[in-house]
């Protein structure tokens, strides 16, 4: 999309990297915007224009033998980086049982966290 639609170019090899200094959003038909970005492959990934957490499913996912996790941050401040990866990392160890963050979450962010389309099976 980015090299497409914002660049002369054919893919990331001679796009210009307008990615880097464009923002892209999708609009649905009731206002929500979804980012885009790309990866370095200039694939584009839309994401949900709420955030959203799995928090609650990290017990049930370490029972069934999962160790390893990931958070993706998309245009968090320095300042929300910090205190977002701490509870993350609480839920993880076992301290917290996700519950508690998925509703913190909830409560500090204005747009509300969302539980997505994850299911576990």
């Amino acid at each position: 999309m980015f090299a497409a639609f914002l660049s002369t170019g054919k893919d990331h090899r001679d796009c210009g990297r307008p990615c880097e200094r464009h923002k892209v959003e999708l609009r649905d038909r009731v206002g929500s915007n979804f980012p885009v970005l790309p990866d370095t492959g200039c694939r584009n990934t839309v994401f949900n224009s709420v955030p959203q957490s799995g928090a609650e499913y990290v017990g049930r996912m370490r029972e069934l033998g999962l160790s390893r996790f990931r958070v993706d941050l998309l245009r968090e401040t320095p300042d929300q980086v910090g205190p977002l990866l701490n509870r993350y990392a609480k839920v993880v160890a076992g301290v917290d049982d996700g519950r508690a963050t998925w509703r913190e979450l909830r409560a500090l962010n204005q747009l509300g966290v969302t539980r997505g389309t994850l299911q576990l099976v």
